[in-house]
């Protein structure tokens, strides 16, 4: 067993905040000299970390104040630009198909950055002091500087743990003596959540299955093998299963399935919920019910069982389904064809209030439901 060492982990707190935006979670980072406070989404599906940056001119959006003053570089005597034939310009260019990226007259090094949800972030590539909540510091930590935003949020960007040398985590990681990170992400607003980067404290209550790097994508990935609704397996031949991994997703609320495997778990929630007095929905997309008697009980709601590699992810019934709108309560799963088609992606509904441990350095995943 590893345990901590001389170089700790480094801690910060995670908070949701519907009002900056819907579905996501926060963290706090300080960049520049003098440090500049900004509130940034943690997501593990990507891996470049951009905030937006003064000077924006083309596409830019309103910073909300408690996401912190919107950076300005010039006011920073630590910050540079990347040049274009640097190691880190070369390989983000590739990593995201970027054919071409590059301000000659100065040297300076572009980035384009785009999400499957249509958002984009384009300008300099960057680096500068990064100070994290733990007042731990990192030079030359490299980021975008945003200028051309396409955001939905209003916080000031996003920080990616993805699996490339440049992400966020991948930078911080190398001042810690372990290669991992963990987090819990809170339910509600009411309770604050938790990242650590580095050695993790180890749980006998935390459930093990192997961590993968996801094909031609920078981000972690599970091996789904089955499906339960109230311990019955779901009417499907089990090889659909295998076809694709699971991406693991803090930045997107919904779990997405293949399209095989929803309408399979369709037809067995449904069949248990009409079986209570609840009617389908009309959206075929969404398996959401409404109550014939007027008021949802939550006891109704089938248990909801992934089976992993050596594990078996069990979703509690607040994990599994959530309340729509009044009295509509609706399944965290959507077909992969809502979302990107053929990708499979575990969002951070289903998984809300777990705590996960991504060990790089096993490539192991754990899970404990109800820690935060």
């Amino acid at each position: 067993m590893i345990q901590p060492a001389n170089i700790p982990a480094d801690s910060s707190t995670v908070i949701g905040d519907d009002s900056m935006r819907k579905n996501k979670y926060f963290m706090g980072i300080s960049l520049g000299t003098p440090p500049v406070f900004n509130l940034v989404t943690i997501d593990t599906g990507s891996t470049l970390s951009w905030v937006q940056c003064k000077n924006c001119q083309i596409k830019c959006y309103d910073q909300a104040a408690k996401a912190g003053q919107i950076f300005n570089p010039y006011n920073s005597s630590t910050y540079s630009k990347v040049g274009c034939s640097t190691e880190a310009c070369n390989g983000m260019h590739m990593d995201l198909a970027v054919e071409y990226g590059c301000v000659e007259e100065d040297d300076t090094c572009i980035y384009s950055l785009r999400y499957g949800s249509g958002e984009y972030s384009v300008e300099y590539l960057g680096k500068d002091r990064l100070t994290l909540a733990s007042n731990r510091s990192i030079d030359n930590f490299i980021f975008g500087c945003g200028e051309d935003n396409l955001y939905n949020g209003v916080n000031a960007g996003i920080i990616g743990f993805g699996t490339k040398s440049y992400s966020f985590f991948n930078q911080v990681c190398q001042q810690t003596d372990y290669t991992a990170f963990s987090y819990c992400f809170p339910r509600d607003h009411e309770n604050e959540g938790s990242l650590t980067i580095g050695p993790y404290a180890r749980d006998i209550n935390l459930m093990w299955t192997k961590l993968i790097y996801y094909d031609h994508k920078p981000a972690y990935a599970i091996q789904q093998l089955d499906m339960m609704v109230n311990g019955i397996r779901l009417e499907i031949d089990p090889y659909i299963y295998i076809s694709k991994m699971t991406i693991v997703d803090s930045g997107t609320a919904d779990t997405y399935i293949l399209s095989p495997v929803f309408d399979a778990l369709d037809k067995a929630m449904t069949k248990e919920m009409q079986a209570k007095g609840y009617t389908r929905g009309w959206d075929e997309r969404r398996i959401c019910f409404i109550s014939n008697s007027g008021s949802a009980n939550w006891n109704d709601f089938p248990t909801v069982e992934m089976k992993l590699i050596r594990s078996t992810l069990k979703l509690p019934v607040e994990n599994a389904f959530y309340e729509s709108s009044n009295n509509v309560i609706c399944s965290t799963f959507l077909p992969d064809d809502a979302g990107v088609r053929g990708v499979q992606m575990l969002g951070n509904r289903a998984v809300r209030s777990f705590k996960l441990v991504f060990d790089i350095q096993a490539m192991n995943f754990g899970f404990k439901a109800r820690a935060c």
